[in-house]
């Protein structure tokens, strides 16, 4: 067996159908926030999932997707200060507190964060902040704070707003609706609806970011301390900082998984908003699945080397539990559900050890969703 088939088989992810119905109740307020108020819209019941939007259009950039959502979790979405119906802000503030008090507000003690480019920014730096407020983070065309955007990045935002010099926020709206990056080929209804969205909200273009408080030290530095599950997903013609972003995230964050969607640019939620649901759903089950706590004798028994088609799988064991190391490749943490059974948590792939009558550990046995299982034999 070859290894790169191996691997994919390691890395494949399942994915289920988005659960459709009547959208409950949707209630609609203003969160009190220090120097101002926020808008927020709150909706179903279930697991909890916040929505934080991109930094050009507001909360309606999840519409396509808010039914779906409502008709299967407890959906939050607001807008940030200064974007659609929330107040801007003309102090000092820390987007952290207001993003706790909407999920206070809410009655929420620990949600999955759903992020469109800055909206991930905030996620990520609200994981750190708060480890056990987050169970899970996706994120779609993800930003760092503190990692620096190249030059070619700000000419394409100089150049797309600068009829907002003259007050032309109609060609303003006309070059970011036409941006190559933010929505990949003609798609004329996502770019007619990035149009009207910024000509019925002007102020989108006008948020005061001097006001913003960022962590410090730059969250860029800190990736490693993100706790929760990460899903990324990445438009294959998305600009190359995005994708320098998501593969920063993907060199530090411990348990994560990047995905690049064929045709996508930026604004995913607009391009693919039932694929995005279904994904979520497949996602924030994987997230939610139980694990048990096991000894660390019992851990130790099964680090070593397994025979992986021509190669060699070993297993260690990190920060109080098993990874999973091929060739040199980033570890693969494994969560255990029983005594000799583990999943990894981005993907539902199921690791079971498997032992003799004598009760020593033979082989190690990989079972990906939709694929045969391997058996990988203690080396």
């Amino acid at each position: 067996m070859k290894l790169p088939f191996v691997v994919f088989a390691l890395f494949a992810c399942s994915i289920t159908g988005a659960a459709q119905g009547t959208l409950p109740k949707n209630t609609t307020g203003y969160v009190d926030v220090a120097g101002g108020r926020i808008y927020y819209e709150d909706c179903g019941s279930g697991s909890d999932i916040v929505l934080l939007h991109d930094g050009l259009l507001h909360s309606v950039v999840w519409e396509d997707m808010w039914p779906a959502l409502c008709s299967k979790y407890h959906a939050v979405r607001y807008d940030r200060r200064g974007y659609g119906k929330s107040e801007a802000a003309h102090a000092l503030f820390s987007p952290l507190d207001d993003l706790l008090r909407v999920i206070e507000h809410t009655k929420i003690r620990q949600a999955t964060l759903v992020g469109c480019s800055s909206g991930t920014a905030l996620a990520t730096d609200f994981a750190i902040a708060y480890p056990d407020r987050v169970r899970a983070l996706f994120l779609i065309g993800p930003v760092v704070h503190g990692m620096r955007s190249s030059d070619y990045f700000l000419q394409r935002g100089n150049a797309a707003s600068a009829p907002l010099a003259e007050d032309d926020v109609r060609g303003a709206a006309e070059n970011w609706s036409t941006d190559p990056f933010q929505v990949n080929g003609e798609r004329p209804q996502a770019r007619k609806k990035i149009h009207d969205i910024l000509i019925a909200n002007p102020q989108n273009f006008k948020v005061p970011g001097q006001f913003e408080i960022r962590p410090s030290p730059p969250t860029v530095t800190r990736l490693a301390e993100v706790q929760a599950p990460t899903l990324l997903i990445v438009g294959e013609s998305d600009i190359a900082d995005v994708h320098a972003f998501a593969g920063a995230l993907q060199a530090a964050v411990p348990v994560v998984r990047r995905e690049v969607w064929k045709d996508d640019g930026h604004l995913i939620p607009l391009e693919k908003p039932t694929e995005l649901v279904t994904r979520l759903e497949a996602f924030i089950t994987i997230a939610e699945r139980k694990t048990v706590a096991l000894p660390l004798l019992t851990l130790r028994g099964y680090e070593g080397a397994y025979a992986l088609g021509n190669s060699t799988a070993k297993i260690t064991i990190k920060s109080g539990r098993l990874v999973l190391q091929l060739n040199g490749d980033a570890d693969v943490p494994l969560f255990a559900e029983s005594d000799s059974q583990f999943f990894v948590r981005t993907t539902g792939t199921q690791v079971q050890f498997e032992k003799s009558a004598a009760g020593h550990v033979a082989a190690m046995i990989i079972r990906s969703p939709g694929s045969s299982p391997i058996r990988c034999p203690r080396a």
